[in-house]
């Protein structure tokens, strides 16, 4: 989708971080963005910031939540307009040894990382089939391609987002809409709020929401299926097929990824 301009993007997490970043970018193309988020006062906040820019619509929503998220795609489309540009970057992460994880921090994480996507691609992708265009960016993460160790219900989760990207891309072309676009995200540790704690990986650095949210927009503009911040993280898959297990791991210990997520307390809501 080489021009943005006049589009309507919507975007989950829109209050804080990388969504509320990502909005500003689409602004400055001369998009029309909805932020969507369940923190009111920050979405207010944001509205308020981001509407110097150009034209915003914010609506309060559990995206977790299946029924609030058909919803909220009826109110969209009554208020806003069908949906060009669904980007899914909502999410949640808390560090715990596998044993000691709350239950419920592990449905939570499954929901909010994984299912919602299911709810919002199945609310708002119709609208882009009608149109027979648009595009969807979901964010996944490096852990969606490496499995870290103390963050297991959050990798999992980010490990199913490509997935159920890579199938629903192919599927759509084979019925015809090769004109609706799927991207994929995978950013080592960006340092928002949602990973508070976190180490930094030995010869990495943390990255800036916009180290990441400024190659989302050249990767939607080329159309790229996948994007890897930084470009190392594109050597991973190989990493993993070439090298044995027991070296694998080696290695993870020894460069701090083992390690990276077990102080992370995630954001504090």
């Amino acid at each position: 989708m080489k021009d943005l301009r006049d589009k309507n993007v919507l975007i989950t997490g829109g209050a804080l971080g990388m969504g509320r970043s990502m909005a500003k970018l689409f602004l400055e193309e001369g998009a029309r963005v909805c932020i969507v988020d369940l923190r009111e006062q920050e979405l207010d906040a944001a509205r308020q910031e981001l509407g110097k820019s150009g034209e915003v619509a914010a609506y309060v929503c559990d995206i977790s939540d299946r029924q609030s998220v058909y919803e909220l795609a009826a109110k969209v489309a009554a208020e806003f307009g069908v949906i060009d540009v669904l980007v899914n970057n909502a999410g949640v992460v808390k560090s715990n040894p596998f044993l000691e994880k709350p239950d419920e921090v592990i449905e939570r994480t499954i929901k909010v990382n994984l299912l919602a996507h299911f709810w919002t691609m199945k609310a708002f992708l119709p609208g882009m089939m009608e149109k027979k265009a648009g595009h969807i960016v979901n964010m996944a993460s490096a852990g969606g391609l490496l499995g870290v160790p103390y963050i297991t219900d959050y990798c999992a989760s980010k490990f199913g987002v490509i997935g159920l990207t890579e199938s629903l891309r192919q599927e759509m072309r084979l019925e015809g809409y090769r004109k609706i676009k799927f991207t994929y995200v995978c950013p080592n540790t960006v340092a928002t709020g949602m990973f508070a704690g976190a180490k930094r990986v030995r010869f990495t650095k943390m990255l800036e929401p916009e180290d990441v949210t400024t190659r989302i927009m050249v990767g939607i503009k080329k159309n790229k299926g996948m994007i890897g911040v930084p470009l190392s993280v594109y050597l991973v898959p190989l990493e993993k097929a070439v090298t044995p297990i027991p070296i694998l791991d080696l290695l993870n210990r020894l460069l701090g990824i083992a390690t990276s997520s077990k102080t992370t307390v995630g954001r504090q809501d």
